[in-house]
């Protein structure tokens, strides 16, 4: 029986006459479509029964796809993935020519909105293994998958929307994007309907403001929207459109899970294509289907096998990832991607930072260094001998004191940057080196958590860890909370100052308080009402007790110190007032430090009722800080910086 014709909307929500016609008249007969019921047949059945029909009896055959498959085709398929030039930039010191063909992703079973049962083979999504490039029995091909050309077989597109997606309630769903932002709709890989471009519009316009947390001037907006635009333009953009449905799905609290599906669907297609596998598009696609899985990680609701189904995913998208961008060349590769360099690089050091684990994905030259801030920078260390002093009578290490240098030198551009927006570099080159300056930290300590009988080393421990806590914040303005995410550095950072005699900081007083209050700071944002081992309230009331004894004495009675003595100490150090002081005032107000005063800022801490009761372990950790990042209600837990609108 003839099949259905897809109603197709244009941009302007009508199904007339489209440039697109001239692309159709030019396509290829379809090897299967499915049945139309609309003439009443003997054998017609309503489409959901057929879509099932059809499905069920392919999932008992080789993975298969609507398309026909050309002779060319079969041939790429059957192609290992090219290698590109060596990469020193991966997270693990593994040598590039090892680096195994690019396996397909995995799709989530336990989550299937329209299919019973999961397209993956039973045995393969028991398998211990959640790649197998070896195996393409569970490759997770879609049924209904669209051509990646914009043009060619489009009119063959099942609008699975109508039927699938719910009817976004409330929200304002635009028809179609600003031209200008993503032109017209016709030529997208993707044929979208009202709501999901309702969905899309929401997803960009929500997403490109707060892409880099360090620019609260917003003046990385124009680029990354251009960004998003050439994504979902790209003619194998259909994963990638996929992926932001599937996010912004996720926010408007609507079920994601089949835009979810169909991404994987179509990155795996593209994961055969050696001209394809590497694509910037592509690597874009994986990298947010890492995110939206790591955010499931820290879904409460997801327990048993369905939590350990969800970290064996997520495990398989960063392998997917780090080969991906090894292929490549290394994210230096990706040099002419400024945007995914960014995202990619400052995810990496925020997975390092919350798990202590290396990154996946790191920036460094040809000859295997970072780039120091300081070779391009203005101002020279001779301008912040102050600053230093401290550090120099406590005599910590050269290369941590080479750091801290850095560090001085990058928080005086940055602090001018968030009061004028004025900066040697772009906000770009601002986020890749305080993730750069992140990662030195984080390399400095694994090289040195070793020497744990040391007090010195000791000594040197504590303020790289309280860098890292003071990094963190100066690097995210507008954020209220960081969830579990510093929950390790501050565990460290209590380990080793208990380790340190109080008459080891003689020499720079003022640097202890410094440290005290940035790992009070940390433990302050941690998730309250937690089990884990060190819970919120333990870990700050160390800090506060550590205070009282260091300055106040055992008498805690004193709690009248004047505050603006205490500031006037912290701007001797490494500080950026405008972040730190209303953060910093509540927080020892909250310590006892000093008087309290009304304040208009909402509480600091991220406990909520989600947080209670659960076992904040490094899968949970780093799902909580991708999800408070990417997928918050409203844009995330931010507040203005002051100063900024």
């Amino acid at each position: 029986m003839p099949a259905r014709q897809t109603k197709g909307l244009d941009s302007n929500g009508g199904n007339g006459s489209r440039p697109l016609q001239s692309c159709r008249k030019e396509r290829r007969p379809m090897a299967f479509m499915f049945i139309d019921s609309s003439n009443g047949g003997i054998n017609a059945k309503p489409d959901r029964e057929v879509r099932s029909f059809v499905m069920k009896s392919a999932r008992n055959k080789k993975p298969w796809s609507t398309r026909p498959r050309s002779s060319k085709t079969e041939t790429l398929t059957g192609e290992k993935p090219r290698r590109l030039s060596p990469s020193r930039t991966q997270g693990s010191n593994e040598p590039p020519q090892n680096i195994a063909p690019l396996p397909q992703l995995e799709w989530d079973p336990y989550s299937a909105p329209w299919v019973k049962h999961p397209v993956t083979s039973p045995r393969s999504s028991r398998s211990n293994s959640v790649f197998s490039s070896h195996s393409s029995n569970w490759a997770c091909e879609s049924p209904v998958s669209t051509s990646t050309s914009p043009c060619v077989g489009s009119d063959h597109a099942e609008e699975v929307y109508d039927s699938l997606h719910p009817t976004l309630l409330g929200m304002a769903c635009q028809t179609s994007l600003n031209v200008s932002l993503t032109g017209s709709f016709d030529c997208l890989a993707v044929r979208l309907n009202a709501d999901a471009e309702g969905l899309l519009h929401q997803f960009i316009e929500a997403s490109t403001p707060r892409l880099l947390p360090i620019d609260p001037h917003k003046s990385s907006e124009a680029a990354a929207t251009d960004w998003f635009a050439t994504c979902i333009q790209s003619p194998i953009g259909a994963p990638f459109i996929y992926a932001t449905l599937t996010s912004s799905a996720r926010v408007a609290k609507l079920d994601p899970e089949v835009y979810k599906w169909r991404a994987i669907s179509e990155v795996n297609m593209l994961l055969t294509d050696s001209n394809k596998n590497t694509d910037d598009t592509t690597i874009a696609t994986v990298f947010m289907l890492l995110a939206l899985e790591e955010a499931s990680l820290a879904d409460p609701r997801r327990k048993g096998d369905e939590r350990r189904w969800s970290k064996s995913v997520n495990e398989a998208h960063l392998s997917g990832l780090r080969t991906m961008i090894g292929q490549r060349g290394g994210l230096a590769a990706l040099g002419q991607n400024r945007c995914l360099q960014v995202f990619i690089l400052m995810h990496s050091i925020a997975q390092s930072i919350t798990t202590f684990k290396p990154p996946y994905a790191l920036l460094i030259d040809a000859d295997g260094q970072i780039q120091d801030y300081r070779s391009i920078s203005l101002q020279s260390p001779n301008s912040f001998t102050r600053i230093l002093r401290p550090f120099q009578n406590l005599s910590i290490g050269r290369a941590l004191f080479d750091i801290v240098s850095t560090i001085t030198i990058f928080v005086s551009d940055l602090t001018a940057w968030y009061e004028s927006g004025i900066c040697p570099v772009d906000s770009f080159e601002l986020q890749k080196h305080a993730s750069l300056l992140m990662y030195r930290l984080f390399d400095w300590y694994e090289q040195n958590a070793r020497y744990q009988d040391q007090s010195a080393t000791l000594v040197d421990q504590s303020i790289c860890l309280a860098l890292l806590i003071f990094m963190v914040n100066a690097t995210e303005p507008n954020a209220l909370s960081f969830g579990s995410r510093l929950s390790k550095t501050v565990t460290k950072l209590r380990k080793s100052l208990q380790r340190v005699p109080l008459l080891r900081w003689t020499n720079a007083p003022d640097i202890l308080l410094w440290t005290l209050t940035m790992g009070a700071l940390g433990a302050k944002g941690l998730p309250k009402g937690s089990r884990a081992t060190s819970s919120a309230e333990s870990e700050l009331s160390f800090f506060t007790q550590y205070s009282y004894t260091a300055f106040l004495g055992h008498d805690n009675s004193v709690a009248s110190t004047d505050l603006e003595l205490l500031l006037e100490k912290m701007r001797t150090c490494l500080w950026i007032p405008s972040i730190f002081d209303v953060r910093v005032k509540r927080l020892w107000e909250s310590m006892g430090l000093c008087k309290a005063e009304v304040w208009e800022w909402e509480e600091l801490s991220s406990s909520s009722e989600g947080d209670k009761d659960q076992v904040v372990d490094d899968e949970y950790a780093l799902g909580q800080s991708t999800t408070l990042r990417f997928f918050s209600a409203g844009g995330g837990k931010t507040r203005p910086m002051r100063g900024t609108t």
